[in-house]
């Protein structure tokens, strides 16, 4: 049996005044020789607010405006009922100012929904029937293989303006290191009763 899926999905955002406040320690050149030579706390300094930045010189949002991302979803599987074998293939694609309700995975640069870029995937899904887990339940091992194609920082987050990848510098502040690309390979063994 063949099964095919496909979704789609747009997001919109309307920025208020809030923004990711922290205590951080700048660099001040007290002289005027270009040269840092003391550090001061600056507490509770604007960083970032809903897919824009603050501008660190003067405390002003940069290109706060309400952003309309896009996502789709496709996938293929075929399951081979004798040996109670599926064998899938997936791809997702995240748009700059895509996001998503999915920040909180145990994994915040490859949760592949929240992507700023492609996703890749492929696996197989092995029913164990021998298993007896509950009367109703039953039990798969699945291995898989995901491949990031990231375009975009910031994905998974909606704090901060998405930068282009290519674009960035040894100067760029992230909040997190950006990836370019990344691979995943996984293993589950997963009971449904």
């Amino acid at each position: 049996d063949l099964n095919l899926f496909g979704a789609a999905a747009l997001s919109k955002t309307h920025p208020s005044n809030e923004t990711l406040n922290m205590d951080i320690l700048q660099p001040v050149d007290t002289n005027n020789d270009m040269i840092p030579d003391t550090i001061v706390m600056i507490p509770n300094a604007p960083l970032a607010g809903l897919l824009y930045d603050i501008d660190p010189a003067t405390g002003q949002p940069v290109n706060k405006q309400s952003r309309t991302g896009h996502h789709f979803y496709v996938g293929a599987r075929y399951d081979i009922n004798k040996t109670k074998t599926k064998i899938g293939l997936e791809y997702n694609y995240g748009s700059k100012y895509w996001i998503t309700f999915g920040p909180a995975s145990d994994d915040i640069w490859t949760n592949k929904l929240g992507t700023h870029g492609s996703v890749y995937e492929a696996y197989i899904i092995q029913e164990l029937p021998e298993i007896p887990i509950a009367m109703l339940g039953k039990a798969y091992l699945r291995l898989g293989y995901q491949y990031y194609n990231f375009n975009y920082t910031g994905s998974n987050s909606w704090v901060g303006e998405p930068k282009k990848i290519e674009d960035l510098t040894a100067a760029s502040t992230e909040f997190l290191a950006p990836m370019k690309k990344a691979q995943d390979i996984y293993f589950t063994f997963d009971v449904r009763f």
